[in-house]
């Protein structure tokens, strides 16, 4: 059964490597990565994002290995790493529960995290995070709170919101320890959150990033989420996003429901494992984002939960109709689903015509330019850099990105902020592109209405030094006057 188990999880994966790349943020990481590899200093001349540090180092060390934009080796690290947290979620159901809760924990979680559109498949921050985050419940659950904490602060290397899941920390203590042990466990937690924070400060400091974090990753998040908290985005993506990731996995929401619906009866590893799924729900949904790849987060807990609920089941007389419900309500979205993945273009799966023909963009970029020149990208097209296997002119991936471009509002985002233009302008005279490629003339990914010629740096480059050279998809590239 396990052999089974483990082969479905690798077919349902296959599809990412059919593509270079995901999705955009895959792009972006990866962009950011390649610049650093040339010496350039995270959230300084080396790439600006508003994600902590963690996946920009895993990405570069993987370059480094490989080669830059080597994506089929990252893809191979992200299954990697989910293969690790289906090994960890059978060690939890197997305590909590027995060894077949633990091989259901691990199967839920592999086919979750395939069925879903291209993104889902990407090895974006979530993915990564799930695994310390993993890690972390099961030494919750023995106790080890000191080395629980620190994978907490490990997992919030990768994405900011993993701090959700320091609201375990009650829970954990009620249930877990003795009235008299729980200051002592508490202090154990909360050293290890600080020694945590000290070992990533430290390492920040080190490669002269601490200054940059600081200033794009805790300074934008206010603006960022609040930006995101608009009625009208939020029903787009609940009706993108949510929607099809609930109705996708409708069976293993029902059977973690009716785990948690007998609160008052459960064992206290079981309880804590209905408050993990609700504080990861929670860190899915705070930044008002909620992309499908958002809610990996939730979908270690559900997979418990529903491994637990399952288990539970196949005792029962019924257990003959559970094994064919849940068979059918499992397999058949993620092979509908794997089998779209294997022939959608991740990057504009989503598109109504006409779509982007990026490759045709990319390949012009390649064959018109040296290995060691750089080029400059308008818009929020990243993936031009790594589709050409060229370095960015500037530390800049994209702009307006995570912004409802198409809502009208003024493009007042935190990397369109005051201090962006000066430092882009810099990157410029440094790093001269020697082509410019608009993707706003194409209104690719809604950039239409923010045109070079808005943005005062831009313009008075391309008047005084560039011309235009060709026209492909629409995409209006610019050369360098020699």
């Amino acid at each position: 059964m396990a052999v089974l188990a483990s082969v479905a999880v690798l077919i349902v994966h296959l599809p990412a490597f059919a593509h270079q790349l995901l999705d955009g943020d895959e792009a972006v990481y990866g962009s950011i990565a390649a610049l650093m590899n040339q010496g350039g200093a995270l959230y300084g001349d080396g790439g600006v994002d508003n994600k902590p540090p963690g996946i920009f180092w895993t990405y570069a060390a993987t370059f480094d290995l490989f080669g830059n934009y080597q994506m089929t080796a990252v893809h191979l690290l992200a299954l990697v790493v989910t293969a690790a947290t289906c090994v960890l979620l059978f060690f939890i159901g197997r305590s909590i529960s027995s060894p077949r809760a633990g091989l259901l924990a691990a199967t839920f979680y592999g086919l979750l995290t395939a069925t879903g559109n291209p993104r889902l498949l990407a090895a974006n921050t979530e993915l990564f995070m799930t695994l310390p985050l993993t890690a972390g419940f099961l030494l919750l659950l023995r106790r080890q709170w000191l080395w629980s904490a620190l994978l907490m602060v490990v997992a919030g290397a990768f994405k900011q919101v993993a701090a959700a899941e320091v609201l375990l920390l009650p829970v954990g203590l009620l249930v877990l320890e003795a009235r008299g042990a729980r200051m002592q466990a508490a202090a154990r937690f909360g050293a290890g959150i600080l020694i945590g924070l000290a070992v990533g400060a430290a390492a920040l400091a080190l490669t002269g990033s601490l200054s940059g974090f600081w200033r794009w990753t805790v300074e934008t998040l206010t603006g960022y989420a609040a930006g995101n908290w608009n009625p009208a985005v939020l029903l787009d993506r609940s009706q993108s996003s949510i929607v099809p990731f609930v109705a996708s996995a409708i069976v293993l929401w029902v059977a973690a429901g009716s785990v948690a619906a007998q609160w008052r009866s459960l064992w206290p590893a079981e309880k804590l494992a209905v408050a993990w799924l609700a504080v990861s729900l929670l860190g899915s949904l705070a930044g008002g984002h909620w992309s499908w790849h958002y809610f990996i987060q939730a979908m270690a807990p559900l997979a418990l939960l529903a491994g637990l609920a399952v288990d539970r089941a196949l005792d029962t007389p019924r257990r003959r109709w559970i094994a064919a419900a849940v068979l059918i309500g499992v397999t058949v979205p993620a092979a509908g689903w794997t089998s779209f993945n294997f022939r959608a273009d991740p990057l504009t799966y989503d598109w109504s015509p006409p779509v982007a023909q990026h490759e045709q963009v990319a390949d012009y970029i390649r064959t018109h330019t040296r290995p060691d020149d750089r080029v400059f990208v308008w818009g929020d097209w990243a993936a031009l850099y790594a589709e050409s296997d060229r370095l960015m002119s500037s530390r800049f991936p994209g702009f307006l990105r995570g912004f409802a471009r198409a809502s009208g509002l003024p493009p007042n985002n935190w990397d369109t902020a005051p201090d962006v233009w000066p430092a882009l302008q810099s990157d410029l005279e440094r790093h001269p592109p020697r082509l410019i490629v608009d993707t706003s003339t194409d209104d690719w990914s809604d950039f239409g209405p923010y045109p070079m010629s808005d943005y005062p740096v831009l313009a008075n480059l391309v008047a005084s030094s560039y011309h235009p050279v060709a026209t492909i998809d629409g995409v209006v590239i610019y050369a360098r006057n020699t």
